[in-house]
């Protein structure tokens, strides 16, 4: 294709290249080279891996009650790849559960929740909610003993909550218990709703990312070294050197995913039977800590505390900002309560959650 054919391809598709490729180039810190630093970035990766699986495996799946449970053993059992492809999947899902914590964590652990950063945390909490949502309503189409009755549990915590509890349990459910409707609101949920809304939140993090540029970890000393690295070495560039290197990690993680799917592959549990109530039904591991919570704390309590957590971690660089900050005055800086704080119950979670898989 000569210089001209090339202008009138241009021309065709009327798109300004250059100006795609200044909004896609986002100057980075040199700090950003670390590996650890792509986390984000992988967790995008991982959902599209996720969506390529999960379409070969829609083209089996039967979201109804008399079919579900079939279907997807027909996909482990006689499906050509089909265990494998499940068992990606579902691997898969908790590695971006995974990295949405560490990503978390890493932003968490070099503040860069504040300086008036709010919104793009609040962005990042909220697309670890629908993270969750995509493991729970994933591991219910399979309709076996633990997702039926993971179904009858969750909907009696819904039901729970003062005022709406009964509409929102109806709206979960598809009517007041488990029918023939129930895993095609729940399938709907998790193949377009929920992908739907994690675009959403990608979107508004991305933005308050971008509005107030990356932050720089570390103190003065650190800024002035940054400084220097750039005049020296000219800016980091998203692309395509830090794109290059997400891809690199995320190669190696598509590479244990699947070794782990080979050597641990997934399996069929009972099929779900309303007549009987397992005695030990426990469900995916970032969920056991709630789990457990509810054994400890019943009702309402529990409910509410699971609330107040999930809101404090929402507005925690407003807490941060405005209580524990002035703490840390107190104290002439010495220590940092909101990091100590902070890590204190993400250890306890995670500890909690692998102590009892």
């Amino acid at each position: 294709m000569d210089k001209q054919d090339r202008r009138a391809l241009l021309k065709a598709f009327p798109v300004d290249i250059k100006g795609l490729y200044e909004k896609a180039d986002e100057p980075l810190p040199h700090s950003a080279k670390r590996w650890w630093w792509c986390w984000g970035g992988i967790v995008g990766l991982q959902f599209a891996f996720l969506a390529i699986t999960g379409l070969l495996l829609a083209m089996y799946y039967r979201a109804d009650p008399g079919t579900a449970y079939d279907s997807v053993a027909f996909i482990t059992e006689h499906a050509r790849y089909g265990q494998f492809i499940r068992s990606v999947h579902g691997w898969s899902a908790s590695f971006m559960v995974i990295f949405v914590f560490l990503h978390m964590l890493r932003a968490f652990v070099t503040g860069s929740f504040r300086e008036y950063r709010w919104g793009a945390w609040m962005g990042g909490v909220l697309l670890l909610t629908v993270t969750f949502g995509f493991g729970f309503t994933g591991y219910a189409l399979i309709f076996d003993q633990r997702s039926y009755w993971g179904m009858i549990i969750t909907s009696n915590l819904i039901a729970t909550i003062p005022l709406i509890g009964n509409l929102l349990r109806n709206l979960f459910l598809a009517g007041p218990e488990i029918n023939t409707a129930t895993l095609s609101r729940i399938y709907a949920l998790h193949v377009q709703i929920l992908p739907a809304l994690l675009i959403m939140f990608v979107v508004v993090h991305l933005f308050f990312v971008r509005l107030m540029g990356m932050y720089l970890p570390g103190n003065q000393k650190d800024r002035e070294e940054e400084k220097v690295l750039t005049d020296r070495e000219g800016v980091y560039h998203f692309y395509p050197d830090h794109l290059a290197s997400e891809f690199a990690v995320f190669l190696y993680l598509v590479l244990v995913i699947c070794l782990l799917a080979l050597a641990l592959p997934a399996t069929m549990g009972t099929p779900s039977d309303p007549l009987y109530t397992p005695e030990h039904i426990k469900p995916e591991w970032y969920f056991l800590p709630y789990y457990y919570l509810l054994k400890i704390v019943p009702g309402i309590v529990g409910i509410a505390l699971m609330a107040i957590s999930a809101v404090a971690l929402f507005f925690w660089p407003i807490l941060d900002h405005y209580l524990f900050q002035k703490i840390d005055k107190l104290f002439k800086g010495r220590i940092e309560v909101s990091l100590i704080l902070g890590l204190t119950v993400v250890i306890v979670y995670l500890v909690w959650a692998f102590a009892e898989t």
